[in-house]
């Protein structure tokens, strides 16, 4: 019967071009929308690297400041953190944590491999302030300062891209003309949030202590510290430390939030392009059910005699329920088939590069139970009208 039903509608192939086609393309749409779905998926079950509860951000902004006055000014501000019992800990940071879309890269290299990193600044005891578990090596300390090359701590992606399963500590990347020296691998370090995906980052260090680090102050002139309070802290704290804040930096712009805050707002952002592709799909598929609907109910409409000939010589109405629905079932097939030819040379040719095969795989698998459903859904009630067909009422009509 399966072989009958595509004859069937391989003889019937030019009028239901148009349909095969709008499966095709809704498919291929389904198929996006299901590799972006299921890539946020399977980042949630990934470590973040990094706790962000109770951690608020102290942003400073600065012009036109000299460099002894940038660091007189912030010797200032860390003797005033340190005076707050509510204060557990802080840091210097610049690592564009849950901000999805502003990001900053350059190139490494080891023994002539070369690859795209995620660069960030961090200070001495940012991995105490966000609880970053170090693998192996250690974090930056004051013992850094005036070290005769610079030192980096990468996370494992890093470490695997460059160095696989060689020991990374004491190894030298170099950026242009510059080395760094490894000190500390650490783990995940997922800065956009939840739903990204891991990428190979390496830390240098921020401090106002030797020179390299304070023209990356004054340079810049827009940093960071990263607050750890302690939990229950609220909003009296932050009204007393800006008002002793803008004593200090006067002609300074600062600003305090909290990073749970800019978590849910970076969730948001994170969330934008998978709703768009959704909303862009979700009207795809709609359009074409309604049209597969109405193809399935014409040509229902269309072959009452056929139908009720087939009755007339025997045929029950689940007989008849079964061949309208097995050649829906066909019909989307065609266009499926089309489609998994396009959707597979995603995972086979590796064409975006930060998604892995498993992920291609099961949006695949996703979108055709998904496509197949939707057809079977469309067939139901028209399939249902046609067996219940009397023979001699569709061959008296006819």
């Amino acid at each position: 019967m399966i072989k009958q039903l595509f004859k069937l509608i391989w003889n019937r192939k030019k009028s239901n071009f148009l349909m095969i086609a709008g499966i095709l393309i809704s498919f291929m749409a389904l198929y996006g929308a299901m590799t972006s779905i299921t890539y946020g998926v399977f980042n949630c079950f990934k470590p973040l690297g990094f706790s962000y509860e109770d951690v608020w951000i102290l942003t400073m902004d600065w012009k036109n400041q000299g460099k002894e006055e940038v660091k007189e000014t912030m010797i200032q501000i860390e003797n005033l953190l340190k005076s707050y019992s509510e204060i557990e800990n802080f840091a210097l940071s610049e690592n564009y944590i849950f901000q999805p879309l502003v990001t900053s890269q350059t190139e490494f290299t080891y023994n002539n491999h070369t690859a795209t990193c995620a660069i960030g600044l961090a200070g001495d005891r940012l991995n105490e302030v966000l609880d970053i578990e170090l693998l192996t090596g250690r974090w930056f300390n004051e013992g850094d300062r005036g070290a005769a090359r610079s030192h980096a701590i990468i996370n494992q992606k890093a470490k695997d891209e460059y160095f696989s399963n060689e020991n990374a500590l004491g190894k030298i990347l170099l950026r242009d003309s510059t080395e760094y020296e490894i000190i500390g691998i650490i783990g995940e370090f997922r800065t956009s949030g939840e739903l990204s995906g891991s990428s190979k980052t390496v830390l240098r260090r921020l401090s106002y202590d030797d020179e390299v680090g304070l023209n990356r102050l004054v340079d810049d002139g827009w940093h960071r510290i990263l607050l750890k309070v302690a939990p229950g802290t609220g909003i009296e704290l932050e009204e007393r430390l800006m008002k002793n804040l803008a004593l200090m930096a006067k002609d300074w712009t600062l600003k305090i939030s909290t990073m749970e805050s800019e978590h849910s707002s970076a969730l948001k952002t994170t969330l934008i392009f998978p709703i768009i592709i959704l909303i862009i799909c979700g009207f795809l598929v709609f359009n074409v059910a309604l049209g597969l609907f109405g193809v399935i109910w014409y040509n229902t409409s269309r072959r009452r005699a056929e139908i009720g000939l087939r009755r007339a010589l025997g045929a029950t109405g689940n007989v008849i329920y079964k061949q309208i629905v097995g050649e829906t079932l066909v019909l989307v097939t065609f266009g499926v088939f089309l489609g998994s030819f396009f959707a597979l040379q995603f995972p086979l040719l590796n064409i975006v590069g930060f998604v892995s095969s498993i992920i291609y795989y099961t949006a695949f698998i996703i979108s055709v139970v998904f496509i197949y459903l939707l057809a079977i859904a469309c067939a139901l009630y028209p399939s249902w009208l046609a067996s219940r067909i009397q023979p001699a009422t569709a061959l008296h009509n006819e």
